[in-house]
Order: C-alpha cells, then structure tokens, then sequence
C-alpha cells in the first residue's frame, strides 16, 4: 500500500502511513519539513512501513534530509529509523538522550512493545539498530532549525520540536483526530507509568513557545495550537478529577473498574464526545488505547494514595 500525501502548506507534508492493522489508518504520520534552511523529518512510523515512507519522500522530489528527528522511541513514531539511516546515510539522527540508547540497540525495546502490545505490536515489525555514530552531535544540533523541548510524560524520553509557527507535539499534547462535523476527538495518551505533574509541565513548557500550528502525532495539523494545548490540559485534569473520586471506592487497577472508567469518560468528558463519530474498526483501536490511558491514571491516583496514607502515619 503506497502512503497519501497532504501537503498542508508550503514547505510542509503530512506522509500518512498505513500499517497492516485494521483501524490504523489515518491514524500513523510522518512530517516532512521543506524550508530554506533545512530538509528534515520528523518521526518515521513503524518499520513496517518504511518502504512507504521512502516511496512517498522520493516521490516528492527529495534525495537528502538534512536530520530525522524523533519526538520519542516508541516503534509506531520511530520503528523505521533503522531503516530511514540506512536510506539516507549521511543525515544525522536527532534521539532524546534517554532514548538513543534503544534505538542503536533495540532489542530491548521491541521486546517490551510485544510484551504490552501483542499481535499490534508484531504488526509493526521490528526496529533495525542505528549506529552510534549517526546520533546527532551538539554541533550539528546547534546549527539546527528547530528547537527541541523536552517533554517528558507520554514518555520520558520525549521531545518537542518546534520550528517557526510549527511545534511537533508527539503524544506530549495527547492525541486529536478530526471529526466528519468539523469538530475534534481529543484524549490523553498517558500509559502506565503516568505522572500528571510532569505531563502538565511539559505541556505549560510547550505552551511558552506560543506555537500557532499543532502538529500531532496522532493525527494531522490544527492550526490553533495554543488553544488544543489548553484543551488538553484542562482534559487531564478532569481525568483526574472524575477518576479521584471513582477509585475512593478502592481497587483502582481491576480490569471491570477500568471498563466501566472508561464507559463514564466517554459520557463525562466533552473531548470524548466525538467518539460516536468514528468509524466502528476505529472505535475498537480507541478503546483499547482509552483503556491505557485510564491504567496510567489509576496507577498514578494509587501512587497519590500510598503517599497521602504515608503521611497520615
């Protein structure tokens, strides 16, 4: 299956892949930045699909990225870097330093990513290793175009990448699908472990940037960033909010809590209110990533509990 696609202004291009998984299409993007300074891509999808990727970035007329950066290791966003450097062997590769490690030897990590992710996980085919030597310098960093911002939360080795009027959020600002009404289906993409002080810093980090165009992940460009970033923000705390008060009951982690967690957030949560929107195989796919996100914050509100029931003695 050959990628679409969407040149979304002048010197930018939304390559969406599309992976053997029912429901994950329109779903998996790379970014291709075309400015006059630089050539860059920003996140490379699984392994799965770099031959689509690679057919879609020759197919634009492009023969030399000057970096292929990465907002974070996991193998949906950076899968194909192997496969990436070795197709453009002299472009420099740009890791948060606490991910670099797994990409230059990713046995590790593709292990986990079975571990937690089962067949979808095999779907996205394992990663090929990245010599150290082709991880970004300082120096070439310090000529870059762009800014890296660490955002720690999604992951802790996450970066955003901001660029003129463009911030590359990753997952740091949780994850938006556009709706068939115009509208947008937000919902926080916070997996075990998840720690909310950080994910709000992250995101206030994000937000002093003042970026005018949110580029997401998962999925697309909305070009009122600043406004889907306070979304986002005032998301997670209702999360915690409507959740805190679930799990006074106790049994925070059990599997029927967090179904029936995630049935009252899709009735609570006006962000989530599009889901009836969408498509029945994407239904499916969100559920289960609802469902992740909800484990991250029982698991965080247990933490919470521990510490205040420490203090109390």
């Amino acid at each position: 299956m050959a990628a679409t696609v969407h040149h979304v202004s002048p010197d930018l291009y939304l390559i969406v892949l599309a992976p053997p998984i029912s429901g994950f299409q329109n779903f998996i993007g790379a970014w291709l930045m075309v400015g006059p300074d630089a050539v860059f891509l920003v996140d490379v999808g699984p392994a799965a699909t770099a031959d689509q990727l690679v057919e879609a970035i020759a197919a634009l007329g492009v023969d030399c990225l000057d970096y292929i950066c990465l907002t974070h290791i996991h193998i949906d966003h950076a899968g194909a870097v192997g496969h990436m450097a070795r197709q453009f062997p002299g472009t420099p590769v740009v890791c948060h330093p606490k991910g670099a490690p797994h990409i230059i030897d990713p046995e590790r990590l593709w292990q986990g990513t079975v571990k937690t992710l089962g067949e979808t996980g095999r779907a996205y085919g394992p990663m090929l290793p990245v010599d150290p030597s082709r991880i970004a310098s300082e120096e070439q960093l310090a000529s870059a175009p762009f800014q890296l911002l660490d955002t720690p939360g999604h992951s802790p080795h996450h970066y955003a990448i901001a660029a003129g009027d463009y911030l590359f959020a990753g997952e740091a600002g949780g994850v938006c699908l556009p709706l068939p009404s115009g509208d947008r289906y937000l919902r926080p993409a916070t997996p075990p472990r998840f720690f909310l002080e950080t994910s709000l810093s992250s995101i206030d980090r994000i937000m002093a940037t003042r970026p005018k165009a949110l580029c997401y992940g998962h999925f697309g460009l909305q070009p009122d960033g600043m406004n889907m970033l306070a979304r986002h923000r005032e998301q997670l705390l209702f999360w915690k909010n409507t959740l805190a008060v679930e799990a006074a009951g106790g049994g925070l982690a059990a599997d029927d809590n967090i179904n029936r967690w995630v049935d009252l957030l899709l009735k609570a949560d006006p962000q989530l209110h599009g889901f009836s929107q969408l498509s029945p195989e994407v239904q499916v796919r969100e559920r289960g990533f609802l469902s992740n996100s909800v484990k991250g914050f029982a698991g965080y509100l247990a933490r919470l509990e521990r510490n205040d029931n420490q203090t109390d003695e």
